[in-house]
């Protein structure tokens, strides 16, 4: 199964966030891609998550009737290029 990804829209109940999955399909008559949305609501026991982050979702055993994810922060991806290069820039050179 391939991982979700969402935006949190509702962080107002306690340990439990709603997330909402955004994703592209064809039009059964058109064959044009669309987005389409879906709410999910997920577990955050520690009430990390605020609105507007971007987390994954995981499935798990089922918690309530209508929990059966797990919010989890998405981690960080390693082969990201380092902020600065560690050389200098002529006009930082030129200050000093």
């Amino acid at each position: 199964m391939r991982t979700l990804q969402g935006k949190v829209v509702c962080a107002t109940n306690d340990k439990t966030v709603a997330m909402e999955v955004t994703r592209m399909a064809p039009h059964p008559k058109y064959k044009r891609r669309v987005r389409k949305k879906k709410k999910y609501q997920t577990h955050d026991p520690l009430n990390q998550f605020q609105v507007g982050d971007v987390v994954q979702l995981e499935k798990g055993c089922p918690i309530s009737k209508n929990k059966t994810f797990w919010a989890v922060p998405i981690p960080a991806c390693p082969s990201s290029p380092p902020q600065g290069l560690g050389i200098p820039l002529e006009s930082e050179l030129s200050q000093v």
